[in-house]
């Protein structure tokens, strides 16, 4: 396993990043033992030297007493938390230091600049493997850590392909080591995270990517290398040319051949050369990297690749464009996508670039999130301050101006600009760019005509979440789109989640569809003069649809709906009604259905009535906002009842469901639908359940768009069958050929790593899909094999001692079933498998039928065995790994003496542990140290033997050692004291170098395996 993580998956990453640039160094040569050692101590994470030399080379004239404080500052920063210390050192990193020295004009605060973002070729990037790093309480060692001026800035963890769920192994490992799981244990070594800005799982065929702050939903693929494309990758990681080239590249060192042949790029490859080519990954960080404040707590976010591809295009356009239409057009990334966060990463670049850093940024938002994203940014980057126009008058002050400021106006004031007159010609400089949020409103009609009257020479960039329409697209007065990012892609990439339509007949006792039919049963006890009134005030069709009547029937089948398909999974509904009166009807028929609590958002009028006004406080509505966003666990608010606020802009990702009462139309019906396309842990789709009669309305909207825009808007349960049926046929094609329901025989088919990867993948995407179907009847023919196939999936995890055999992240219903049916069958499935070591383990591989099977428990209960001791006594329990791994290879096929032989391996592996330290007189502790030492000294030899007298002084060399390191642990915290480890690795280098085999060669490498071993014996 090991061997394939190696060999497929690290190696390859080194070879691709020394492609692009990256110098390569082994971990080893970076070991404070390493000659002309480049860190005194494993806890230091910094190369100052290369730190030093890079700051010396960018900054030619600091002078030297300088440029040890500025030194100092990075490497010994003084903070509280892991994401303060991160923050700080890239606010030093992007937008520099200050030091006062004399340059000729006084004394005076100079910059100085620690990376030079400008010329990337005057940067050293350097990329090394397993470098070690010591923490607290252990020491951690991660695959490549990616080092730019000597600061760890990236850490990739790799994973094999044929590890089950190596992906979210990858992730957890990465977090184990930023001591971000369980900090209060300090698992990790959280210094080499106060530098990172990239952290990185790959296993070849996936590839993802987070920050610090990222929990393992928000990771996420590059599936595209802008601006290189697959050929690039494949031929030549290196740009064209332009700012960001690097012209300096390293020779190829390993496996040139896999980049010439035409084979399929992998995620891993174009995951590298889209953010590790040193230009791209200067870019990222610089202008791609943003911090911000999230329920009270500081969030670090890196661009997505759809991001990163469209703000370099726009900027690309704005540069290359020679007149106002050239410059301008429109990025359409779908909602959910993080269109918001691009239109700020878009200003920093901006803001950055010579070229651009001059004009006047105005924006155009429907939303004041945007404003304050915009101003909390540019105040904690660039001290800028960000104008916000309150006014019509405030907006023509702030567009008048001829200053390279930031504006931000609302769509509401254009409009009421529009609407007042006199708006034209305010500035008629080319120096102006509009960036304008909802550009389906923004870029065309009336509201166009008042921003390009008002600013005749601007170039607009518009961004919206929805496809523009057809009439729309078809005028390219705006140049266009210059980037999409379609409603397919956001799902395929897990950006959003599929919305699923379901249309719902509300009952009633009345046969046929007539209004005045249904009027009359819904409105029978009112008198002849009441219903006369009734029409005449709101119209036969509006009466029936808010007749309390009928809403009741609404609410007890979405209720039903919500407790069989929403609720069991943890998540919230959102309801959408026709009217702020109706509103408050939903929430009175719930309450008095004893529905789980709801909350009434609707807007608030003058001379409202006590019915209308008391849901109309906007304090009170925006604490009912802010808990329905949190889970069913902490607040109960399960249900928001809404008219018209919400459904722009509104992101709570526990909302799955939106149960529809009223008629929308175009953009306003596709935004308000994809209230429930944010992900969420467990949440496989979301769904809009329609009582409206929506379907005309969405086909109709859909038209006005063109078909490959809107291609995945939303599906219908219908649609959801065929994909179960696929989904139920992958893994029902892994056991091709099994027969019967003995669930041994299923297990053995997964005994091959690769196959045992395939049902993992092919089971789980069974399993979400049940999900999104249950509890509905068309699921109910593959429940049979979603129990047994459960029920395997836990036996192959138990057999195989593999974790990552599970399907934690399936919802509820689906876990709670597969369950509940284990259980049944009188298998408990949180209890773990019997340990190799256990009194009654033979007696639970009797209980299995086939010697197949028995034969693979065992072998899988050997391999765990030795993987958990190995750091016992590695070498020791490496040759019994080489020896069960020759006793599987010379009787495949032969069970029965396979078996045998297994069993004789399970009754000697501990009693030969001990009888081989007593055969050379040693005890076990002192046994461990003596095998390393042997297993150096033979390897150091070449010729794979050892005379007596070699084989003695090793023997003596370990007892002597093993003794010292017993006395010297008796000091309080001995691994903590690095005067007291200095010592102790000049007494094995004495030992080493006293003896008949002295090799200078050796003492590093014992050393520091000898220091890993002893932390285990005597930490």
């Amino acid at each position: 396993m090991f061997q394939d993580e190696l060999d497929k998956v690290e190696t390859p990453a080194i070879a691709q990043l020394q492609r692009l640039g990256w110098r390569y160094v082994r971990g080893v040569e970076l070991s404070p033992e390493a000659a002309g050692a480049e860190r005194a101590y494993y806890r230091d994470v910094v190369l100052v030297g290369r730190l030093e030399g890079a700051i010396r080379r960018i900054n030619p004239w600091l002078s030297e007493e300088n440029l040890r404080k500025v030194a100092r500052e990075i490497t010994h920063p003084n903070h509280v938390g892991l994401m303060e210390y991160n923050h700080a050192i890239y606010q030093m990193l992007v937008n520099y230091l200050s030091i006062e020295q004399d340059l000729g004009k006084g004394r005076k605060g100079q910059t100085v600049k620690i990376i030079d973002f400008e010329n990337p070729g005057n940067n050293e990037f350097l990329c090394v493997n397993q470098f070690k790093v010591e923490g607290l309480n252990q020491n951690i060692i991660p695959d490549i850590v990616c080092f730019v001026n000597g600061l760890p800035l990236a850490v990739i963890e790799c994973k094999s392909p044929y590890v089950a769920d190596a992906i979210s192994e990858g992730i957890k490992q990465l977090r184990r080591y930023a001591n971000l799981r369980y900090p209060e244990t300090d698992e990790g070594a959280q210094k080499l995270f106060w530098y990172n800005q990239l952290m990185i799982t790959t296993c070849r065929d996936q590839a993802k990517v987070g920050t610090i702050s990222s929990s393992a939903q928000h990771y996420g693929e590059w599936k595209d290398a802008y601006p290189f494309t697959d050929g690039d990758i494949r031929a030549h990681p290196f740009s064209p040319g332009g700012k960001y080239e690097v012209r300096e590249m390293a020779p190829p060192l390993w496996y040139a051949g896999e980049f010439e042949q035409a084979s399929p790029v992998t995620p891993q490859q174009r995951l590298l050369a889209g953010m590790l080519d040193p230009g791209n990954f200067l870019d990222l960080l610089q202008n791609f990297t943003i911090f911000e404040a999230v329920e009270g707590r500081l969030v670090k976010k890196v661009a997505r690749y759809q991001q990163y591809r469209a703000m370099n295009k726009v900027i690309k356009r704005l540069k290359s464009g020679t007149d106002r239409k050239e410059k301008s057009g429109v990025v359409w990334h779908t909602q959910g996508s993080g269109k918001s966060l691009t239109m700020v990463m878009l200003a920093v670049k901006m803001r950055r670039d010579p070229a651009l850093q001059q004009y006047k940024l105005v924006f155009v938002t429907d939303r004041t999130q945007l404003d304050t994203q915009l101003s909390n940014t540019f105040r904690g980057a660039q001290n800028e301050t960000v104008y916000n126009a309150g006014s019509v008058a405030e907006l023509k002050t702030l567009l008048s101006r001829d200053s390279s400021d930031i504006v931000t106006a609302t769509v509401q004031k254009f409009q009421d600009a529009e609407a007042a007159g006199g708006f034209k010609d305010l500035n008629p400089s080319g120096k102006i760019i509009v960036l304008a949020d909802e550009a389906h409103r923004t870029q065309f009609g009336g509201l166009a005509m008042t921003i390009n009257a008002a600013l005749p020479k601007a170039p607009k960039i518009g961004f919206t979440g929805t496809p523009l329409l057809k009439t729309q697209k078809m005028d390219q007065a705006f140049g266009g789109y210059i980037d999409q990012y379609k409603i397919n892609e956001a799902v395929e990439d897990g950006a959003t989640v599929r919305i699923i339509y379901e249309g719902r007949q509300v009952q009633s006792d009345v046969v046929g569809d007539s209004l005045d039919a249904l009027f009359e049963a819904y409105f029978q006890g009112c008198s002849d003069e009441e219903k006369r009134a009734i029409k005449q005030k709101y119209g036969v069709e509006w009466a029936v649809r808010e007749a309390p009547a009928r809403i009741r029937w609404v609410c007890i089948d979405l209720l039903k709906h919500y407790r069989e398909h929403i609720q069991p999974n943890g998540f919230k509904a959102m309801i959408v009604v026709g009217s702020r009166h109706a509103a408050t009807v939903f929430k009175q028929t719930l309450d008095e259905l004893d529905a789980p609590p709801s909350e009434v958002i609707i807007s608030g009028k003058h001379n409202d009535p006590a019915t209308l006004a008391q849901y109309t406080d906007r304090v009170h509505q925006k604490q009912a906002i802010q808990n329905f966003t949190k889970p069913l666990g902490e607040d109960p608010t399960a249900f928001l009842i809404v008219k018209d606020m919400l459904l722009t802009g509104f992101d709570a990702p526990i909302a799955q469901v939106m149960y529809m009462d009223r008629s929308l139309k175009d953009h306003a019906l596709m935004q308000a639908i994809a209230r429930v396309n944010r992900t969420c842990k467990g949440k496989q789709a979301g769904f809009i359940v329609d009582y409206h009669g929506l379907s005309d309305d969405l086909t109709e909207a859909l038209n006005q768009f063109s078909s490959e825009d809107v291609q995945g808007t939303y599906h219908t349960l219908k649609d959801e069958i065929p994909k179960l049926k696929a989904a139920h046929t992958r893994v029902a094609a892994i056991f091709a050929g099994v027969k019967g329901a003995d669930v041994d025989d299923y297990v053995l088919r997964l005994k091959d790593e690769d196959t045992r990867q395939q049902f993992e993948r092919g089971f789980k995407r069974f399993a979400k899909q049940m999900d999104v179907i249950l509890p509905d009847v068309a699921a109910k023919p593959y429940v049979p094999d979603l129990k047994f196939w459960g029920k395997v999936q836990n036996a192959a995890r138990n057999r195989y001692r593999d974790p990552g055999l599970n399907i934690l992240d399936a919802g509820e219903k689906v876990r709670k079933l597969v369950e509940e049916h284990i259980i049944s069958t009188g298998v408990d499935p949180k209890i773990p498998p019997v340990d190799l070591m256990a009194a009654n383990f033979r007696e639970s591989v009797e209980q299995i039928k086939s010697p197949e099977s028995r034969a693979s428990e065992i072998e899988s209960a050997i391999k765990h065995h030795l993987i958990v001791n190995l750091e016992e006594d590695p070498e020791f329990y490496k040759s019994l790994s080489l020896r069960l791994r020759e006793i599987i290879e010379k009787t495949n096929g032969k069970w029965e003496q396979q078996l045998e032989l297994l069993l004789q391996m399970v009754d000697n592996i501990e009693t030969e542990h001990k009888q081989a330290a007593d055969e050379v007189g040693l005890t076990k502790t002192e046994f461990a140290f003596y095998n390393i030492l042997m297993a150096e000294v033979t390897r150091h030899g070449g010729d794979g033997l050892v005379g007596d007298e070699v084989h003695e002084d090793i023997k003596a060399t370990s007892q002597f050692l093993v003794k010292t390191f017993d006395e010297a642990t008796q000091i309080v915290d001995f691994f903590h004291k690095p005067d007291e480890v200095k010592r102790m690795k000049k007494e094995i280098k004495r030992a080493i170098l006293d003896c008949s085999y002295a090799d200078k060669a050796l003492v590093t490498v014992v050393q520091e395996r000898f220091m890993d071993l002893a932390k285990r014996k005597f930490g």
